[in-house]
């Protein structure tokens, strides 16, 4: 499969090295959530992986949520942009979505502990993760916009017809989060570029652009 541009790595750390306090709580949020889980997790998890005090944790957070939400809002930051370079080429538009949806893949492949916090933890962080997380979807919604001008038909599409095409993306990629198979996930581009793509250019020419994504003829 040829990328219609060259997308630079994500910008998201490695480790809390060099970071500053703020973004070391962050970052050790991502990594305790993912490991503990929301139930579990606890102030002193995070401080002790971040290395900082818990008055520290205090000064920049008034309790745990707030600093789980900060994160994720730095993750899905990341994330959007991330995909965003992908997205922005001169290919057209089912080439343009394939490409944002393999780096969203290799970008959550890359670290599952971001996959798992961002697909399953915050939205079952009660009733303002579960909000968190649809704000997210939200975010990545304008990349499908454009696939009502592509499509033949617009005229006939649904309103939501972007939210449905992102449902279909958000079953498989759950599925392989709670699965253990986030590494693998790059894998399953062709099935959720049918997903995404059928609901505007119908089965046919989703299928052609699955097996594109497969490096298969269609």
């Amino acid at each position: 499969m040829e990328s219609g541009t060259k997308v630079r790595d994500p910008g998201l750390p490695r480790n809390v090295e060099g970071l500053s306090q703020r973004d070391r709580l962050l970052w050790s949020m991502v990594r305790v959530i993912a490991e503990k889980s929301y139930d579990g997790v606890t102030v002193a998890d995070v401080v002790a992986r971040a290395g900082v005090s818990r008055t520290t944790f205090y000064e920049e957070f008034a309790n745990k949520d707030e600093c789980l939400f900060a994160a994720y809002e730095w993750v899905i930051d990341e994330l959007v942009d991330y995909v965003s370079h992908a997205f922005h080429s001169e290919l057209d538009w089912p080439e343009r979505m394939r490409d944002a949806l393999d780096a969203l893949l290799r970008a959550l492949a890359a670290e599952p502990d971001v996959a798992q916090m961002a697909v399953v933890e915050v939205p079952a962080a009660g009733p303002q993760g579960h909000q968190r997380y649809r704000d997210a979807v939200d975010r990545f919604l304008p990349f499908l916009e454009e696939g009502r001008e592509y499509a033949e038909r617009s005229a006939g599409l649904p309103p939501g017809i972007e939210l449905m095409a992102v449902g279909g993306a958000e079953v498989i990629i759950f599925d392989e989060v709670v699965g253990g198979r986030v590494t693998e996930m790059p894998a399953m581009l062709p099935e959720i570029v049918f997903a995404v793509l059928v609901p505007f250019i119908g089965p046919e020419e989703a299928a052609a652009a699955m097996h594109a994504a497969a490096g298969q003829p269609a």
